[in-house]
């Protein structure tokens, strides 16, 4: 069908609104008129005119060094522009010129430019989620069906990608909150002080106002993080029945002691995910999380048998280190330090030593790069759960970083002034906290929080790293006098403490204790958590007091040949010799009541009950009888302390190591290294003259159920004129 045929011109149409139809003819010839004037040379108006332009009022074309009019006169030369207006427009054109550099250097195209060669991670810094929830990517359940496509990945180099952000000078404009924090020493710190001096002298209406870290977030919980899922996770969970029961002994056992996560979201993430809901946070990194949990309580459940624990434990640990992803040019979030902390805690039970001293590194570098070493960074968290957490992360770090020192004998990372710069957690429980809350909450009258013990905790630590500080470290051997200088000087040298203020600091502790964790108190007769954190806390402050006293007692094992060979001096007159004596005998009488303390604590059915850790109680037992063994050496320790006494006190400690052989090879390792040396200070009794034959002892010596004399290759055999054995435990104990 031919459309229809129109003659002449469409009627007008009357104008409606803001646009109207206009006939045919007026449209050409509109347009007609438009393409005219486009053919035209259009007046340029020029703001700007040189000096001898604007005094002549001739027109000036602003050319610069020479403009069109004064080029054309004989007496040509550079143009001079003086004017105000100019002035003003010429410093903003400067701006604007090095703003725009700023913006062309930091695109994401100046990789490709040899000379812009910088790293960058991939996720914002905002993204400090307990879990690190992914922005821009599903989140599935772990029963919906999986997506098997591979999700976009951005653009990036092997080394993570770059962003502007160099890895000496740091971030050189806001914005770059996936580098983490810059402090006031980084040239980023500098250059931001900078800035806000500049801003301040020249004022522009689009420039905002710099604050003094824009790059971190404000909500610790938040879930924008743009790190990508795994493609297809693998997902292994459990039975219902046994993951509930592992999650039973996490949060009653080992959360009560180290109560690194937020109990509240991690029990609701818990949750979804067995009702197949969508979670909150990273799936894989709650998956992980979860993982470790598993293996965490793994060795603690009492419904494992002990064989079994350590297969148990190391399958789940190992299903967590298939969904760990981390990335080393990666911003953390406060999910992954959580999983590194309780990765630290589960690898404290196995002989992994290496691996725990590195995980507890990685989560502090990762807390501290998010700026959580520093109150003015709490405090700018919107809620305050999130600066609770935020609180009991960094402490976390702390506390591992001071076991982790102690443990190892190595320098702590964490200095002291930086542990003591964030407040410790609020003594209130989680659930007493209110999600929105933003005024600090308070625990109902009449029920203690268990955040007490955690405070009570980092107190007591950090007078053990003050220990660590004053006392381990290398000491001169020339005589007793150097030795009285080192340990008993009244002055102190670079904030050291003698060993007199450190028992004094001791003290105090231990009587600012609340009743409901002090050993034998009725308040916590009938509140099983409150109990349990009684004990482990005295047998803290029992270890810390053996570390205090440990190095006299190494020392006076060898300064009393030193005091024999000078006969101007009688030994029971020496004032070194009378202090160290007296200090050596309170090391011993400690490490008797240490021992006599597990001991009376440990259930007879063979459960954990109210002790520590197993792998804890192999390091205090192990601790305090190598104490003994050096208190045999001594004769003047022996005529103070009854030999019965000695022989009871030995007998406990090696009785609860071998309840604790089936747990662990180290705790077997413990058993022989222990009777190895009881031996050859029993052979020196009985040749002083002579170096005891230790490989000959291998066969005399019953090492226990499952020892044998293979095991013991690789034990490096003492002498006992060099007590570095003392302030050791056997290679792969921790």
């Amino acid at each position: 069908m031919d459309p229809p045929h129109f003659s002449g011109t469409i009627p007008a149409v009357p104008k409606r609104g803001l646009f109207a139809v206009t006939s045919v003819s007026s449209m050409q010839n509109h347009n007609m008129k438009r393409s005219e004037d486009s053919n035209r040379t259009k007046r340029r108006k020029i703001a700007v005119a040189c000096d001898d332009c604007r005094t002549r009022k001739v027109r000036c074309d602003g050319v610069q060094p020479v403009c069109g009019p004064c080029s054309k006169r004989a007496d040509e030369g550079k143009c001079v522009y003086t004017g105000d207006l100019e002035k003003k427009r010429a410093t903003q054109s400067y701006i604007t010129s090095l703003e725009n550099r700023i913006k062309l250097l930091e695109s994401p195209k100046a990789s490709e430019r040899a000379s812009l060669s910088v790293f960058t991670p991939h996720h914002s810094l905002s993204s400090l989620s307990p879990a690190g929830t992914p922005q821009g990517h599903p989140e599935t359940p772990i029963n919906k069906v999986q997506n098997t496509g591979f999700p976009d990945q951005p653009e990036a180099l092997e080394d993570g990608g770059h962003d502007g952000v160099n890895a000496m000078v740091g971030s050189l404009e806001e914005g770059h909150a996936n580098q983490g924090f810059f402090g006031s020493s980084s040239a980023a710190g500098f250059m931001r002080q900078i800035k806000i001096a500049v801003d301040r002298r020249v004022s522009s209406p689009e420039r905002h106002p710099s604050g003094s870290n824009r790059g971190l977030g404000s909500n610790l919980l938040s879930n924008r993080n743009g790190k990508h899922q795994s493609t297809v996770p693998a997902y292994v969970l459990p039975p219902r029945r046994t993951a509930d029961s592992l999650m039973e002994v996490y949060w009653d056992y080992v959360f009560p002691l180290y109560p690194f996560l937020d109990s509240g979201h991690m029990k609701g993430e818990y949750t979804k995910l067995w009702r197949g809901d969508t979670l909150q946070y990273d799936e894989n990194m709650v998956m992980c999380t979860f993982n470790v949990i598993f293996a965490l309580a793994s060795q603690l459940a009492d419904f494992v048998p002990p064989r079994e624990r350590e297969a148990a434990a190391d399958a789940f640990f190992s299903r967590a280190k298939g969904l760990f992803q981390f990335n080393l040019w990666d911003t953390g979030s406060a999910g992954l330090i959580q999983c590194l902390l309780l990765m630290a805690q589960y690898l404290q039970s196995t002989d992994s030593a290496h691996q725990c001293w590195i995980v507890t590194g990685l989560a502090i570098r990762n807390a501290q790069s998010l700026g959580l070493h520093l109150p003015q960074t709490i405090a700018r968290f919107s809620s305050f759960q999130e600066q609770q957490l935020a609180r009991k992360l960094w402490h976390g770090c702390v506390l591992m970083d001071r076991v982790m020192s102690m443990t190892f004998g190595r320098p702590a990372m964490i200095s002291k002034i930086s542990s003591g710069a964030v407040p410790l957690p609020v003594l209130v429980d989680d659930e007493f906290i209110p999600v929105n809350a933003t005024v600090e909450p308070t625990q109902p009258t009449q029920k203690q929080s268990i955040m007490v013990f955690y405070a009570k905790t980092l107190e007591l630590y950090e007078i053990m790293n003050e220990v660590l500080l004053s006392l381990h470290k290398p000491i001169p051997d020339d005589g007793p006098g150097e030795t009285h200088q080192f340990y008993f000087n009244s002055t102190n040298s670079d904030g050291e403490h003698t060993i007199f203020e450190l028992d004094h600091s001791l003290t105090r502790w231990a009587q600012s204790l609340p009743a409901h964790l002090r050993t034998g108190s009725t308040a916590a007769v009938h509140n099983p958590i409150f109990f349990r954190q009684g004990i482990v806390l005295n047998a803290r402050f029992l270890h810390v007091r053996i570390l205090l006293f440990r190095p006299i007692l190494s020392k006076y094992c060898t300064m009393r040949e030193s005091l024999r060979r000078n006969s101007m001096i009688a030994i029971s007159d020496s004032l070194p010799h009378r202090v160290a004596l007296q200090c050596s005998i309170i090391c011993v009488k400690v490490a008797q009541e240490s021992i006599e303390m597990i001991y009376n604590n440990v259930p007879v059915d063979g459960t954990g009950g109210p002790l520590p850790a197993w792998w804890y109680n192999i390091l205090y037992i192990y601790t305090a009888a190598t104490v003994l063994i050096a208190g045999r050496l001594c004769s003047a320790i022996s005529e103070e302390i009854a030999d019965s006494s000695m022989t009871r006190s030995w007998d406990c400690a090696l009785e609860i190591l071998r309840k604790y052989q089936d747990y662990s090879f180290s705790a077997r390792r413990c058993v022989a290294a222990l009777e190895i040396l009881y031996e050859q200070v029993i052979a020196e009794d009985h040749q002083p003259n002579e170096q005891p034959n230790s490989q000959g002892l291998l066969n005399d010596i019953s090492f226990g159920e499952g020892m044998n004399t293979e095991m013991m290759e690789s034990f490096e055999f003492p002498d006992f004129q060099d007590m570095s054995w003392l302030n050791s435990v056997p290679s792969n104990l921790f």
